[in-house]
């Protein structure tokens, strides 16, 4: 089926409204949340951009950026790609260990399935930012953020021979307007596979350059100064929605109707569209391999500044989580985990497990096994649960849980609380019990002990070092 209109094809294309390409709004500065936005460099100086991902181990970012023509890998070694984190400290590098391309990536004229991961050879900077993806289905209609260490360009002109030594982190705004499958009709006649692509224009307020109206009655004439487009070297660069990666700058290309681009061809000026690969329809695949690369072996997890979440999963990992309100989850095997400053949660879950709390009102979770709970300064919460487990609440006010469900007629498999301070913390009961039900005897060995027992099952619910049992009257409360 032939057609009148001119269709250009798509190209891997931050331009912005104003005249001025290096307009300093619409350049990142370290240290505003964004410096987990990475560009992405060959041995041959060819560069992209990506976003560290919430393991602080992996980049997400586009297929096309690692492969050739044909979707081969275009290198031998992964080595041969160094990741740049530009931070308040200066800019750090360190080279990729392994590429991950999606399976069904081609790279044909559709751009369907452009996505990748890189994985670091060394965990990223603490203080690079971390980020989730975004798994919502209601990306359409929402305005984004866009990052990216694209060439300089404007809307007026669009992409010029505009000096610039060094690439540079620019970032604007955009709202998808559709899908990519809108465009598999005339007279485009895409083969964009259905909800894989968000698709958007570049508008400058004038009803005569609004792409998406004139060609699909989606009127919207822009955010003004805020909107920008994309340009070479944006690839891979994140789409923000509520701070989550929601797409990856893929293609644009040109209105098939004639007038709409200002300068009538594919420059990243105003009229032209552009598309990103939809990150939430690809959230199972991330998760696979983020989640069997890294987390499969002994890992050293580290967190960030900022609130985290920090999972090890199989293997015998240490997780340190820096600064933030943070959780943390050990996983399998015998994990060390480190709270540091901020009020975290910490749940050392299967295997045997260290657990230091730091500074700030903390809670330490065992878990199953035998574990070390070290609350450390704060007002802390510790539950060993299942095993023998030693919990130390270090200064504050701390409370220490003694489950019912855990209790054991063998006082050898009960919790010990070692540093118990009376009038200062509390000893937590649950399932309803209260110090009524309760037995308190006095254990002698090398050193005084006080055994807490349930009333009639005698049952042991935990051991308290250095204590006799009428220090600890008054202590119990119900959780």
């Amino acid at each position: 089926m032939s057609t009148s209109f001119s269709v250009i094809a798509p190209q891997p294309r931050i331009s912005v409204p104003t005249s001025d390409p290096f307009n300093p709004g619409y350049i990142v500065q370290p240290g505003t949340n964004l410096d987990g936005v990475v560009k992405i460099q060959d041995i041959n100086g060819g560069s992209c951009t990506g976003s560290l991902l919430i393991t602080g181990n992996h980049i997400l970012t586009v297929a096309h950026c690692v492969t050739d023509k044909s979707g081969n890998p275009e290198y031998f070694s992964p080595s041969e790609y160094t990741i740049y984190f530009d931070l308040p400290s200066g800019q750090i590098a360190i080279p990729v260990s392994q590429i991950y391309i999606h399976p069904d990536w081609n790279a044909d004229f559709n751009y369907n399935n452009d996505i990748a991961i890189l994985e670091l050879a060394q965990p990223a900077p603490p203080t690079a930012n971390r980020y989730e993806i975004y798994t919502g289905f209601d990306e359409v209609g929402q305005v984004m953020q866009k990052v990216g260490y694209g060439v300089p360009a404007t809307g007026n002109l669009g992409q010029n021979s505009y000096p610039d030594a060094v690439a540079t982190k620019r970032t604007g705004k955009n709202r998808y307007d559709a899908l990519g499958d809108l465009f598999n009709g005339a007279p485009y006649y895409y083969n964009h596979q259905p909800g894989k692509q968000l698709i958007y224009d570049f508008d400058n307020g004038l009803p005569q350059n609004d792409a998406f109206g004139k060609e699909f009655g989606i009127y919207d004439l822009g955010l003004g100064l805020e909107e920008v487009n994309i340009s070479p070297g944006d690839s891979g660069g994140p789409a923000f929605i509520d701070g989550k990666i929601a797409g990856l700058t893929s293609t644009g290309f040109t209105p098939a109707a004639q007038g709409i681009d200002v300068t009538s061809s594919l420059d990243e000026s105003f009229g032209e569209y552009a598309s990103d690969t939809r990150v939430s329809v690809y959230a199972d695949w991330i998760n696979q391999i983020i989640n069997t690369s890294v987390y499969s072996g002994n890992d050293n997890i580290i967190g960030t500044i900022n609130d985290n979440f920090l999972y090890g999963y199989q293997g015998d990992d240490t997780i340190k989580s820096l600064e933030g309100n943070d959780n943390i989850f050990g996983g399998k095997n015998s994990d060390d985990l480190y709270g540091d400053e901020g009020n975290d949660n910490l749940y050392g879950n299967l295997g045997f497990d260290i657990i230091w709390g730091g500074l700030g009102n903390d809670l330490l979770a065992g878990g199953q096994d035998f574990d070390y709970l070290y609350g450390e300064a704060g007002n802390d919460t510790l539950t060993g649960d299942l095993g023998s487990d030693y919990l130390t609440g270090g200064i504050g006010s701390d409370l220490f849980i003694l489950s019912l469900a855990t209790s054991n007629l063998d006082q050898n498999l009960a919790d010990i609380i070692e540093d118990f301070e009376p009038g200062i913390d509390k000893i937590g009961l649950t399932e309803g019990l209260t110090e009524g039900n309760l037995t308190l005897e006095l254990s002698t060995g090398s050193f005084s002990q006080t055994v807490i027992r349930v009333t009639g099952s005698n049952q042991v619910l935990g051991i308290v070092y250095n204590l006799l049992p009428e220090q600890l009257q008054g202590s119990f409360i119900s959780v």
